[in-house]
């Protein structure tokens, strides 16, 4: 596989995971009204209140929107500078680790919402931080 491939589809994953952090954002914003949809927190909701929390979710969801967009662009050395793009990964699957876990009901089904956002997060620091994959030269740097 070429690196210009390779790095496309490592890109498109980062880029997909991070527009999939939208639907944790859409309970905050109130943008959509299903039972058991919300972004109410098992931890912080019965000590901030439920307009913090809201508001809290909204932009953790966000934080982990950003990273991974912008680690993808990165990624492909588009508007982010290159060097980047590893720590944004990492940055943002620990964000998103977090809020999906503390702000369990903001995605709406456990499979394959939930399970596969932290699957594609687990995957991301596994890959960086433990198996250095993929490397500079795969990706034709």
């Amino acid at each position: 596989m070429s690196g210009t491939t390779l790095r496309i589809i490592v890109a498109a994953v980062l880029f997909i995971h991070g527009i999939g952090h939208f639907m944790g954002m859409m309970p905050a914003l109130q943008l959509m009204n299903v039972e058991g949809w919300n972004s109410r927190s098992w931890l912080l909701t019965p000590l901030i209140g439920e307009g913090a929390s809201r508001i809290l979710s909204a932009i953790l969801f966000l934080a982990a929107l950003v990273g991974f967009v912008a680690s993808a662009l990165g990624l492909l050395g588009w508007l982010v500078p290159h060097e980047w793009w590893r720590t944004l990964a990492v940055v943002s699957a620990v964000v998103s680790i977090v809020t999906i876990v503390v702000f369990w009901n903001a995605f709406v089904s456990f499979f394959p919402n939930k399970v596969g956002a932290i699957g594609v997060d687990i995957a991301v620091l596994v890959c960086l931080l433990w198996l250095s994959w993929p490397a500079e030269a795969a990706l034709g740097y």
